[in-house]
């Protein structure tokens, strides 16, 4: 809102220290009228160079950054911050700016340029925190987001496209299974060559449909068994009552347009998305020879529209704990489908459609015995919707299903096809989303490798790229870390005394995985998939993808007859850029693509590793007590483990936070700071905690300086600078459970009182709202 050039210490040649010192002492000294007195006369009388074009002078800087330190450098900064705020609200932009461009040279002075030169000197950081911490880069990267992207993150992609670059190099000469499946993504001349083939064997055994009884559910199965859910989804999973087995459960399928939104609306962005999603239908069924392909795109589009209307709503899809239930009752809710032959086929070991081999010799005993006293359990999500899943079914006529069968081969497919697929593919995602061309066949190669071969690449890169000594660094920070948070509980007043005593331990038994997988004892322990498709791929690209996908699916049937190992990474591999809680371990992991710049660096300050890496840490931690991870125990267990009095207590705390979300808005759509509760939560525990840690962590127990915690708090936001394109950002909004960057950025810091404090921000400024009005949890 307002910057400074203050005449008010210029001078016509270099500076005098003497007289700089003399009229820092006047104004830290003399209440607020008076500092302002004295900027208005200097302003009008002074009639010499700006004080900021001096700063020129690295005589200057290095003053300056001095001058910063101490009470009285604290002191003076905060007049200067109660001069902007004052006149900014009495319209005089002209003084308001020059104090706030001379207070944020101050706090700056000693920032470290790879922090500074991305921040924006012209915003007050009381006013919009993550603007002054992200405008610098924002307006250099604005308009340069890469066209084969929807966003563009300073940290996140920066540290992905760091991983990719050097990986390239290790897939081009590898000769396991990520180098095989990598070389087979870039043989375009054999992709363009099979063209539409790869689809035939699928649309065979869709053309085989007859009947909605036998013949359907006999095609559904060998579809499941292919990994694509038709109508329903399964999965299986460890049981969430009890951790040492694993459970089936049957949840609601999806919609191929990013929310439900986006088949009801009757805005004209809304209209468009559906013609043109009707009009990419029609284009694709034409490619794979198609009679009458726009009939078959309007019959897909009418079954979606009324799909979408029975789906339960985002949030409730998100939050809602699945429940066990039996074969009886799921036939009970959804009488026209054959649920029990459904489970017979699907557990007996038969040939594959496509010719890939089954990778199995028996039946799976284990999944014909779910939901029997001998079996494992049968969970359900979203009950709601099966009896109207029962309804459309009787209401769809098998020409539909075939053609909505077609419709999810083909969009699941294009993306490994030809390249006539991939450009009808883009033109979609470009009114979707906005992305603007195709991924470099690079880039595409090395997610579809990570993707697909993810552990056999990670092993790669653990073994090549990452630099071991971070685990050591990383597992130090989060001992720290929890120690705060530890030493927070018993301040927690709105849990009982016992509860607290179970909060804390809860915390002291969570586990850590940091950067490769170990076993309890700290020994290196990469899971046997690492190499299970070793000798299985060839040249064929698209087959490949069926191989990997057919094994990968078999193990996942196996699961029913062992013990969930508790440290096991799940769908997650080292190689990620990110991190994760497991509430049904209370582990945390946190794989080796996160311990690297610009997340961490052994280089780089403690302000800037906890501020960026440590909140990261502290977040997930945090998520063993959000609004989903409370409710399983210190085992990983759901069980009540809290008091009436605890819930009604996070209840209410956790109603302002989600509040207070909920009035940030993107382009005419809120936030949803119901289904962003959760995320909320963990960024406000992993800020508290982390800038904790990082305070005790200073040597020799010396206070951390005003400087180092200005760096901590602007380390956290360039955390999540990012630009988006417009379209992405409305699809985020409504699908994401993370809230927008700029708003885990303000809705985090304006509700920590020490972030205020260390940039001076009079009580009452944007970002510094009084201490009754903030949102507490821990």
């Amino acid at each position: 809102m307002v910057q400074v050039s203050t005449p008010l210490l210029g001078g016509t040649g270099p500076r005098s220290r003497s007289f700089t010192r003399n009229v820092a002492a006047t104004v830290a000294g003399v209440c607020l009228v008076a500092a302002l007195g004295l900027i208005l006369v200097s302003t009008r009388q002074l009639g010499s160079p700006s004080f900021l074009e001096a700063l020129e002078s690295q005589d200057d800087g290095t003053y300056l950054a001095a001058m910063s330190k101490g009470e009285d450098g604290t002191g003076f900064m905060q007049k200067l911050q109660n001069v902007w705020f004052v006149m900014s609200n009495k319209g005089d932009t002209k003084v308001a700016k020059e104090a706030q461009a001379l207070a944020v040279q101050l706090q700056t002075a000693d920032f470290p340029h790879t922090v500074k030169h991305d921040t924006n000197s012209e915003v007050n950081p009381c006013e919009d925190f993550y603007e002054f911490a992200c405008g610098g880069w924002t307006a250099r990267n604005h308009d340069s987001i890469p066209k084969s992207q929807t966003s563009w993150a300073l940290s996140w992609d920066a540290a992905q496209l760091d991983i990719q670059e050097k990986m390239v190099t290790l897939l081009e000469k590898d000769e396991g299974p990520s180098g095989h499946f990598y070389r087979s993504c870039k043989d375009t001349a054999l992709i363009e060559k099979e063209g539409a083939k790869p689809l035939a064997p699928w649309f065979k055994v869709i053309d085989s449909i007859e009947n909605k009884e036998e013949s359907l559910r006999s095609v559904i199965v060998s579809l499941n068994k292919a990994n694509l859910d038709m109508f329903f989804s399964w999965y299986i999973d460890t049981d969430s009552h009890n951790n040492q087995q694993n459970a089936f459960f049957l949840t609601q399928s999806d919609t191929s347009l990013p929310d439900p939104s986006y088949y009801t609306e009757d805005t004209p962005e809304m209209v468009e998305h559906r013609a043109v999603f009707v009009e990419r239908m029609g284009h694709f069924f034409k490619l794979v020879g198609r009679p009458d392909p726009e009939a078959e795109a309007k019959l897909v589009m009418d079954f979606e529209t009324k799909l979408s209307a029975i789906l339960d709503d985002r949030t409730t899809a998100y939050k809602e704990h699945a429940a066990v239930t039996s074969w009886a009752e799921v036939a009970e809710m959804a009488p026209g489908f054959d649920w029990k032959a459904w489970q017979t086929q699907l557990a007996a070991c038969t040939e594959t459609f496509n010719g890939i081999p089954k990778f199995c010799e028996n039946d799976h005993d284990s999944i014909m015995a779910v939901g029997t006293p001998e079996g494992k359990p049968l969970y359900m999500r979203n009950k709601a919707f099966f009896p109207k899943f029962n309804t459309l079914l009787a209401e769809t006529d098998i020409p539909t299903i075939k053609a909505v069968m077609r419709w999810k081969v083909v969009s699941g497919a294009a993306p490994s096809l030809s390249q006539e697929f991939e450009d009808a593919m883009l033109v979609w995602y470009k009114d979707l989303y906005g992305v603007q061309e195709r991924s470099a066949r690079d880039r595409k190669c090395f997610f579809a490798t990570t993707g697909t071969t993810s552990w056999a690449s990670a092993m790669l890169y653990s073994d090549h790229l990452f630099h071991q000594p971070n685990i050591k660094a990383a597992q130090g920070m989060l001992e720290n870390i929890r120690k705060e948070f530890l030493l927070a509980i018993p301040d927690a007043a709105w849990m009982t005394p016992d509860n607290r005593e179970d909060a804390k331990h809860k915390l002291r038994e969570m586990f850590f995985q940091v950067g490769i997988p170990t076993d309890k004892d700290g020994a290196t322990d990469w899971p046997k998939r690492a190499n299970a498709l070793e000798g299985h791929l060839g040249k064929d690209y698209f087959c490949n993808q069926e191989i990997a996908t057919r094994l990968s699916l078999q193990r996942s049937m196996e699961k029913l007859t062992k013990t969930p190992d508790r440290r096991h990474w799940g769908g997650s591999t080292p190689l990620e850029v990110n991190a994760f809680y497991g509430p049904k371990s209370n582990g945390l992991w946190i794989p080796a693509g996160i311990l690297q710049k610009p997340f961490f660096d052994y280089k780089n300050s403690d302000a800037q590793n906890y501020g960026a890496v440590g909140t990261i840490l502290g977040h997930e931690m945090s998520h063993g007590f959000d609004d989903d991870g409370r409710r399983y125990d210190a085992k990983g267990e759901m069980k009540d483990w809290w008091d009436p009095k605890t819930v009604a207590g996070f209840e209410d705390r956790s109603k302002c936070i989600s509040n207070l979300f909920s009035k940030y808005q993107v382009l005419d759509k809120k936030v949803n700071g119901v289904l962003t509760l959760g995320e909320d939560i963990a960024d406000a525990g992993g800020l508290k905690f982390a800038y904790r840690a990082f305070l005790q962590a200073a040597p020799e127990g010396a206070p951390r300086s005003g400087s180092d915690k200005r760096v901590f708090f602007t380390s956290f936001a360039q955390t999540w600078c990012e630009v988006d394109r417009k379209k992405s950002a409305l699809a985020t909004v409504l699908t994401d459970e993370h809230a927008p960057g700029k708003f885990r950025v303000i809705g985090g810091l304006t509700q920590f009182k020490p972030f205020a404090e260390a940039f001076q921000c009079p009580q009452g400024a944007p970002m510094a709202p009084k201490d009754s009005e903030r949102c507490h949890l821990w």
